[in-house]
């Protein structure tokens, strides 16, 4: 190439600009697939700009194989740092235990709406005979503060106050504890959603491998819809 088209080429990256990245990537799950580098967008810090509106979960999901460790064993914390142990906030009902990603310097803005979609459709979950409990993994103590930011922003999706307390117990992992006897750790947690019979038998389990892959609503309460149905044959056949 000859100087002068060298000296053409720079003039030209100067009047169009070079930067490719310089506005919000396109929303929902593609837009920020993966565990990590993201960006800088929308106060999400690492994670990119994400329009909560726009996340689509899904309602197809294949029910994995369920962990080793008794969920309802697991020991983990309030907010205020009152140790509670999943059996204790069972309460004789089917169970959803979803596990964020946690706190790793920034919101996850698919945590944020997920929990946000669990609140707004409690009812319906209530209405299948189930619990939900949410589990935020924090790496370490001193990161327990950050639990209010995460649940500030689940009630700004909401458009609640931002001190709106959730409908079910939402707890934290300190130390990641749980997550390594779940077997899910990355970069904190992968996002998990676990869902429980009466009698505490995992009967559903999906582990995700991008931050975007979860169960979408739809798709937890037709796992209900199923558990619930079994339970009703079971009985009429007694």
């Amino acid at each position: 190439m000859s100087e002068k088209l060298k000296v053409y080429g720079c003039l030209l990256l100067l009047i169009v600009g070079c930067d490719t990245n310089s506005g919000p990537p396109a929303s929902g799950p593609s837009a920020t697939e993966g565990y990590g580098g993201y960006g800088g967008y929308g106060g999400y810090g690492d994670y990119g700009y994400v329009d909560p509106a726009q996340v689509e979960f899904k309602d197809q999901v294949i029910n994995q194989p369920a962990p080793m460790t008794p969920l309802l064993d697991l020991v983990l914390t309030t907010v205020e740092g009152e140790p509670r142990t999943l059996r204790e906030l069972q309460s004789d009902q089917n169970l959803i235990v979803v596990v964020t990603r946690g706190f790793s310097g920034a919101i996850c803005p698919y945590c944020s709406t997920q929990t946000s979609r669990l609140i707004a459709n409690f009812k319906e979950i209530q209405a299948r005979h189930a619990a939900v409990v949410v589990i935020h993994p924090l790496q370490q103590e001193t990161d327990r503060p950050r639990a209010p930011e995460f649940l500030a922003r689940v009630n700004e999706i909401n458009s609640q106050p931002k001190e709106t307390t959730t409908p079910f117990p939402f707890v934290l992992d300190v130390g990641l504890k749980a997550v390594d006897a779940l077997a899910i750790r990355k970069d904190l947690s992968k996002p998990a959603t676990y869902i429980l019979d009466r009698t505490g038998t995992v009967r559903f389990a999906y582990v995700g491998e991008t931050l975007a892959d979860r169960p979408s609503i739809k798709a937890i309460l037709q796992q209900l819809d199923a558990i619930n149905a079994e339970v009703s044959a079971t009985t009429s056949a007694e």
